[in-house]
């Protein structure tokens, strides 16, 4: 778990199936947080009361999964953030974590629920504490190659696809260089991804 003064999650995307929404609720409710649900073709929206804090999780019904992103939360209650943490390791999920602790701030990129980068800033001084290389290697073949799930993930794929350049489009017509950069960014994980499923 993170000591912290205050932490904050952005750019949240979790794709989540109907067990492990399920325990998350159950993860929730084990720590004493206060979790109301609601159900709807469309989405599954969970309302989380802590001692300190209410959040909403949203989640997107995208064929047989839910997909929550894009969603920032500032986080006080350790116990939320320590289990919002697990699920996007266990999820293979992506997010930026900021990590306010002492006067220093540490920035934790997650892709695929793996630190892809960490960066402590102090003051004017930043340093880069890891960084993971980013390659195509056969070990990663060969789990393309042992994928079950592989026909089922490219039609999501697609999806995210097709979302994402229609990010990028809004963004170039309003000029956004963040947001554009953001979903070139994204665009490139998606391709990385399609071409191990492609292998």
């Amino acid at each position: 778990m993170h000591v912290y003064d205050q932490i904050e999650y952005s750019d949240v995307v979790l794709w989540f199936d109907e067990f492990q929404i399920h325990s998350l609720i159950a993860h929730m409710t084990a720590q004493g947080m206060k979790v109301a649900w609601k159900e709807t073709s469309r989405y599954f929206s969970l309302s989380v009361i802590t001692d300190s804090q209410r959040h909403r999780l949203i989640f997107h019904r995208v064929g047989k999964k839910y997909r929550m992103r894009d969603r920032h939360y500032n986080i006080l209650d350790q116990n939320f953030e320590k289990i919002l943490y697990y699920f996007i390791e266990q999820a293979r999920g992506h997010a930026v974590v900021k990590i306010y602790s002492g006067g220093q701030l540490t920035v934790q990129r997650i892709r695929y629920g793996e630190a892809e980068q960490i960066i402590k800033i102090n003051g004017s001084l930043r340093e880069i504490v890891f960084e993971k290389v980013c390659s195509v290697s056969i070990e990663d073949v060969k789990a393309a190659f042992n994928r079950k799930d592989a026909e089922e993930r490219i039609p999501d794929l697609l999806q995210e696809v097709d979302v994402e350049l229609d990010r990028l489009n809004k963004a170039l017509t309003k000029e956004d260089t963040a947001a554009a950069e953001r979903a070139k960014a994204r665009l490139a994980e998606l391709r990385h991804e399609m071409l191990l499923l492609e292998v």
